[in-house]
Parts: structure tokens; sequence; C-alpha cells
């Protein structure tokens, strides 16, 4: 952490009001939330697995991100756009469940029913659980234009990042002959516009007028809370055989540092020095620390290692 503090370092008082400004988010997220899944899943309320209470903070993590592009853009982050934040963090929670905790069949299809949903703006819903996700979408739809030509861009890029990283999961034999340094390039690459894409989407959603020259350092800021969240991953991501970048390069913990280092100080040099720049930075930084924390404590812990963490 010492190379860190030689380029930029979060105050003592960023901390203590970004901790502040976290607890205060949460609670406005689960107010948003609540009453809609208790409407339309309520089992993802009483699971034991705790299921409501991770969707709770990744939604959180999203309206973080969410609040400091919206005051880095220039403008308040008002109770709609909380609103846009907590949907917009709901529905990468439940589309990440299709995704990751079915089965392959169910990730393929869930690519399939997204794409007829973008396509044909419906599909036929199966199960309670897609009723949830197609309600949070469709309320998501409603509160911007989505034929909006860059925010339809940033949709269309979120989706294909997301049909990119199931597609290398399920050519495993194909990607099996590539060599080791053709694996890790896609395999960044994978993980760098799955997390840029759903900032730039995020940050669209809630602030359709952002300047051209901050949407790139939105797409960084993503990329790396995915390498972060990879990282925390690690363990869980290997039990289940899944590969992301950071859990295949030799040395993730200093492949990690040394990304963040680099990248953290561009975001701050790029970014116009404001509250919204010190609440992403720091931000950032404190996600980082709870993520390798993680990757400590669930190196033994197998399937179980999915657990909540803020």
């Amino acid at each position: 952490m010492e190379n860190l503090k030689k380029l930029w370092w979060p105050k003592k008082r960023h901390l203590s009001n970004i901790n502040s400004i976290v607890k205060k988010h949460r609670i406005g997220v689960e107010k948003n939330l609540f009453p809609l899944v208790n409407a339309y899943y309520p089992v993802l309320v009483t699971k034991h697995s705790g299921e409501f209470r991770k969707m709770i903070e990744l939604t959180t993590k999203m309206t973080m991100v969410g609040r400091a592009c919206t005051e880095i853009a220039g403008y308040p982050f008002d109770e709609r756009r909380l609103k846009i934040s907590s949907l917009f963090g709901a529905c990468c929670f439940l589309a990440d469940s299709f995704i990751d905790d079915f089965g392959e069949e169910a990730s393929k299809e869930y690519i399939e029913r997204f794409e007829l949903l973008l396509t044909k703006g419906w599909f036929e819903i199966r199960t309670k659980r897609e009723g949830l996700f197609y309600i949070i979408v469709s309320r998501i739809f409603a509160e911007r234009d989505v034929l909006d030509t860059v925010i339809r861009q940033a949709i269309f890029w979120q989706f294909m990042a997301q049909k990119r990283d199931i597609g290398l999961r399920l050519s495993l034999l194909h990607f099996s002959k590539l060599s080791h340094s053709k694996k890790l390039n896609l395999l960044r690459e994978c993980g760098r516009d799955k997390g840029g894409c759903v900032a730039s989407v995020l940050s669209l959603l809630l602030v359709p007028e952002i300047p051209l020259r901050y949407r790139h350092l939105f797409y960084m800021a993503g990329m790396l809370f995915q390498y972060i969240d990879d990282y925390g991953d690690y363990h869980y991501d290997r039990y289940y055989n899944r590969m992301t970048y950071m859990n295949q390069v030799r040395y993730p913990s200093g492949t990690l540092r040394r990304i963040l280092y680099k990248y953290i100080q561009i975001l701050h040099e790029g970014l116009p020095g404001c509250m919204g720049r010190d609440i992403l930075l720091t931000f950032l930084l404190r996600y980082f620390v709870t993520r390798i924390e993680k990757h400590r404590l669930e190196q033994y812990r197998g399937e179980y290692s999915w657990t909540t963490y803020e």
C-alpha cells in the first residue's frame, strides 16, 4: 500500500464520509427494492442463503458509483436517480444469477432470452424470478428513453460483453487450444468490457448528457471494480471451474495492485476535482481493501465462499 500512498490516498475525512454515505444509500436501496421483491418474488427475501442481502450490497455498490458519476457530471443525485440505481443494481444481480448459478444451459438460455427482450421488447415469463427480472427491466426502461442512441448503444455493448463472457465458458475445448498469453488477453479484455460496460450503462441512465471526456474514465472505473470483484471471488470461481483474468494470472494480488495503482492515478488526474471524484476514488479503494480481505478469508470455504460483504 506504500506505493499507492505516493500517488493518491483518501484523507481520513473522505473515509469517514464514505462510510456514512454507504450506510445512507444502503437504507435507500432497501427501501426501493424490498416492496418490489416482496410483491413479485418473496422467496428471495425469505431464503436462508441471504440472497436478498447480497442483492442489497451489490446494489449499494452500484449506487455509490452512480452517485459519484452523477456528481462528477455536475448533477444532483436525487431520489429519482437513487431509484434508477436501485433498479439497475437489482437487474444486474438477477442477470448475474442467471449466468452463474443455474448451470451452463441456463447461462446460454439467459443470453438468448435477453436478446429476445432487446430485439422484440418481451419474452414469455416462465418463473417468478424471471418475472421480477422483467418487471425491474421494464421499470428502468420507463425511467429513461432507452431509444436514445447513446443509451441504446451502451445497453447493446453490455449485452455483447455478457455474451462474450458466456461464449468463452461454453467453448472451453477451443479455448484450451490457445496459448497461455492469448487466453490471458481474452480474459483480461472480457473482464475489462464487463465492468466497463456496466459503469457506462449506469452512468448514462443517470445522466444521459454526460460529457464525452468523462465517459472513458467511468468505463475505466467499471473495469477496476470488475477486476477487484473477480479477485474477491477468486476461490469461489475456481471451485466452479469459472475462469477469470484474476484467477488465471500467476500473481493475482500483485497484478491487481499494479492495475489499480496505474489507473487510480489516471482517474485522479482526468476527473474534475469535486466531491464526486472523492467519492468514486475513496469508495474504489475501500472496496479494494474489503475484497483483499474476502480473498484471504475464503480460501478454504469452497462452495460456501459466496458470503455477504459490505
